[in-house]
């Protein structure tokens, strides 16, 4: 007679980012975290709507915390057991604006990122992201940078450096066109061979590119003209829709306030 193998509970502890919280039942709390070591996670917090004792505000979205959860080999929801919080960003809710950039922040992670799997470097990115929110120097348009980051991290990254169709490398003097269906720039000579191209000045490919090699802290010294922001925006929205087949709540909710 054989036996029934025994599931071991791992004990297990992280930094993470809250991505956002719901009630589930009576008295307990559904949690999606990004943890540096384990990637997005969703965890039960038992009794977490009855008692704060155990949690605090620390299951606030953007909060930064470090979670101590059990595991059991990747089956199911992990229980999380109790938190630390790190960093909390109360500043961020004293301004709308602020609010939703970060809530679409945290929703593009959370869409984007594949359960489990480990991406330390994401982690990395939307904590400083976070982080830059409650400066007086945020501007709407790092959001431009973080999206462009974030893609490339998770294999999105749309071709900036050399025409999709012919391989040539960006020459400045060309003017150039931006396709969705084929991730990147598209060079004078085979725009006529791809339908639904974007406008993009070279100005806003040189930003990008600048922003792809650019380390992540520096970001914020990079500037777009007006021009040059609705362009990025545009692309980059489009490029996500076509990813995720859906424009995500939040960034409907910046665009009715913008």
């Amino acid at each position: 007679m054989s036996s029934v193998p025994t599931v071991l509970m791992r004990h297990l502890c992280s930094q993470a980012v809250v991505l956002r919280t719901f009630d589930f039942g009576e008295s307990d709390k559904i949690v999606s975290l990004f943890t540096e070591e384990f990637g997005r996670l969703r965890l039960i917090a038992k009794g977490a709507k009855r008692s704060r004792k155990r949690f605090g505000s620390g299951l606030e979205p953007f909060t930064h915390i470090e979670a101590f959860f059990a595991d059991r080999e990747y089956r199911g929801l992990a229980r999380l057991e109790r938190c630390h919080i790190i960093a909390a960003f109360p500043q961020i809710a004293d301004d709308v604006r602020r609010v939703v950039c970060g809530t679409y922040m945290l929703e593009l992670v959370d869409t984007l990122t594949p359960e489990r799997e480990r991406h330390p470097e994401v982690f990395l990115l939307l904590l400083f992201f976070v982080s830059l929110l409650i400066h007086e120097a945020f501007r709407e348009e790092m959001l431009r940078f973080f999206e462009l980051r974030l893609f490339a991290m998770l294999g999105y990254q749309p071709q900036l450096m050399r025409c999709v169709i012919c391989r040539a490398a960006f020459q400045v003097q060309h003017h150039y066109k931006f396709s969705v269906k084929r991730g990147g720039i598209v060079c004078p000579a085979c725009q006529d061979r791809v339908a639904e191209l974007l406008p993009l000045s070279n100005g806003t490919i040189r930003l990008f590119q600048q922003a792809m090699r650019m380390d992540i802290p520096k970001l914020p010294r990079l500037v777009f003209s007006p021009a040059e922001h609705e362009e990025g925006r545009l692309m980059l929205t489009k490029f996500l829709e076509y990813h995720i087949g859906r424009l995500p709540r939040s960034l409907m909710v910046m665009e009715q306030l913008a």
